[in-house]
């Protein structure tokens, strides 16, 4: 690691050796956590070509609408064109709605290129402008945009706003969930150098360390050097590089200061940023490859793989820091990251784990065969009892001494021995049991909220795509059914998985498809008519269910059954029997009430069924007919 000159070398052979080695042992955890990185554009952005698959389509069908109509947006009929051709487009959004969305897109670029539409709110030019279209998409703006419009009445108050608006939701997002993911996920590639297992929990290492803030910090700066680094051609890789390591220093020590943070790693990097420049070269076959397969192999291999890679290097430099004994590195004191603890000091500092684990298996008492048996199997109890709630603090003492038995026997990181003893940022959290056994009424109220949350999310996310408050459910009042009964389902049909986090995370995949392929299905033969169509989307099935919103399903149902769900019940139980049995019933009598209607007379509509608002019907013939 040192050569006869004092200076720091290694073999990049023998460091991707250990890196595809430890990749080998973790592939699926890690990646997860590039997958998920590159979903919230955190990083990998050159991977994004298979997500990009179906916008590429959209964008091609774009264009050629453009030929075929020879639209060319004549300045003096700008604001009448752009609205016939908007008009066109909503005749066919039943059928093709992303379609619609992608010209909306395309429809406002073009009006901020003209200069007699917008003076002040321009999205074309300066670094700010990426920073903000990188985060927020056009087609939500123009419609956060238009509603301001109306509101203000004026369109100069509006862009005012509407820029500070997404001013701030840029900054936070960046600040808060991108950049502080980075650090995250090499948490994650560090423990997995060293140990066989890594918990789930490090997806909130600096929430539970109390450090999230300071993480962005340190990022945040970071950044903010890059970017003035790309002022000059040269002056951004020599920048990059000299920070490289700071994700790993703040990963490694969350307490530390972002000056001391960008400072250490800038001095660890001293003589060696033409090392990792080199070791970055070495990827480009990778990045070659990634380009062809549409970035599949980047997704499967080669992202986890030159993060591996990275990590790598951070260990080494950081082993060769420490010897040399360079300014700042005592601040690197996390040893049991890069080393094990010795077993006599796991013994010592976990003694109290093999004790909890060989007590005897706690039951609930007072239930008759039948009930255990649907306690047991699908955790659900007619009402909750003293002896209900022994149960669940016995489970949660039996899962969190599980779960210090693999660092007692050295295969995870002991976090015990760590310098910044890991702790729950909020207080509630900790009596988060998702071992628990739910009650009828508790199932009840629990179906009405995740059903009332899916009628506010679809509500919300058709108000941006949009710019019109949309129902988008079958039934006429605040929910959508599919959430409720998706979340029952999980919470009941999956009850015996729910100690094995990623098989349930498949079969909660499998079931929430399942449903939605059949109420699609149901929906469209009783009535007609499709209130959902993932048509264009990849990898879907007959429109019904697709890839995407699977995944979607799958992250969704990890946070019910493991946070939100536990949470929710935590505060319905402190709800009086004399209160919720009444609440229930009444909810359940207004939800049947509005079936019986709907049965009859679905709720349909602009954005639902393929119907619209007759001054949205212009036939594209006749676009076509008055641009010709």
């Amino acid at each position: 690691m040192e050569n006869s000159n004092g200076k720091f070398v290694f073999s990049r052979r023998e460091l991707k050796r250990e890196a595809r080695a430890n990749f080998k042992r973790h592939y699926l955890m890690f990646v997860v956590a590039c997958l998920f990185a590159l979903i919230i554009q955190a990083e990998f952005l050159a991977s994004d070509n298979l997500i990009s698959v179906r916008k590429q389509v959209i964008d091609d069908s774009i264009r050629a609408a453009y030929e075929f109509t020879h639209y060319d947006f004549i300045d003096d009929e700008y604001e009448n064109s752009i609205q016939d051709f908007e008009k066109a487009y909503r005749e066919i959004d039943g059928d093709a709605d992303s379609l619609y969305v992608a010209v909306q897109q395309t429809i406002y670029s073009k009006s901020f290129e003209n200069e007699k539409t917008n003076k002040i709110f321009g999205r074309t030019r300066g670094i700010l402008n990426q920073a903000i279209n990188f985060v927020i998409d056009d087609s939500i703006v123009s419609n956060i945009y238009s509603v301001i419009v109306q509101f203000a009445g004026s369109d100069s108050v509006a862009q005012v706003i509407v820029m500070a608006i997404i001013t701030l939701i840029a900054a936070f997002v960046w600040l808060y969930l991108r950049n502080v993911y980075v650090a995250v996920s090499r948490r994650i590639f560090l423990e997995g150098r060293v140990y066989k297992k890594i918990p789930f929990s490090k997806y909130l290492f600096f929430i539970r360390m109390k450090r999230w803030t300071r993480a962005s910090l340190v990022m945040g700066l970071k950044t903010f050097f890059e970017l003035l680094g790309m002022s000059t051609v040269i002056g951004f890789p020599v920048v990059h590089c000299g920070l490289i390591l700071v994700p790993y220093i703040i990963a490694e020590n969350p307490d530390i200061k972002p000056v001391q943070a960008l400072k250490l790693s800038w001095r660890m990097m001293n003589g060696n940023k033409m090392k990792v420049f080199k070791l970055f070269l070495s990827f480009l076959g990778w990045y070659a490859l990634g380009f062809f397969t549409l970035g599949v192999s980047n997704v499967l291999y080669a992202n986890p793989y030159i993060v591996s890679c990275y990590s790598e290097f951070y260990a080494k430099v950081r082993q060769y820091s420490k010897e040399k004994k360079i300014a700042g590195t005592e601040l690197l004191n996390d040893e049991y990251l890069f080393v094990r603890a010795d077993s006599n000091t796991l013994t010592e500092t976990y003694s109290d784990v093999i004790t909890e684990l060989e007590k005897p298996e706690y039951s609930i008492e007072g239930l008759g065969t039948k009930t255990k048996f649907i306690a047991k199997y699908f955790g659900v109890v007619p009402w909750y009892s003293k002896s209900e709630n022994e149960y669940e603090e016995q489970q949660s003492r039996k899962m969190t001494m599980q779960a210090l038995e693999s660092e007692a026997k050295g295969y995870s990181y002991p976090t015990r021995l760590s310098p910044i003893p890991e702790q729950m940022k909020i207080p509630s959290l900790a009596n988060i049991h998702y071992l628990r056994h739910y009650s009828v009424c508790s199932l009840v109220l629990l179906f009405f909220i995740f059903a009332n949350f899916g009628w506010a999310w679809e509500l919300f996310y058709y108000f941006l795509m949009k710019g019109k408050l949309i129902n988008r459910g079958v039934l006429h009042g605040p929910w959508l059914p599919i959430y409720g009964v998706g979340g029952l389902f999980i919470l009941i049909l999956l009850n015996v998985f729910r100690k094995r986090p990623f098989i349930h995370t498949m079969m909660t995949v499998v079931l929430c498809g399942s449903i939605e392929y059949f109420a699609g299905w149901l929906l469209e033969k009783l009535f007609d008519a499709k209130w959902w169509d993932y048509s264009g989307y990849f990898l879907n099935l007959n429109g019904r269910i697709c890839a995407e919103g699977l995944f979607v399903f799958a992250i969704a149902g990890i946070a019910f059954i493991y946070v939100l769900a536990p949470l929710l019940d935590n505060y319905i139980r402190r709800i009086p029997k004399p209160v919720i049995l009444p609440l229930a019933i009444t909810l359940l009598a207004i939800l049947a009430a509005d079936c019986v209607l709907s049965s009859v007379v679905p709720n349909t509509g602009y954005g639902i069924t393929g119907n619209f608002d007759n001054d949205d019907a212009v036939a594209i013939e006749t676009v076509i007919e008055e641009t010709e």
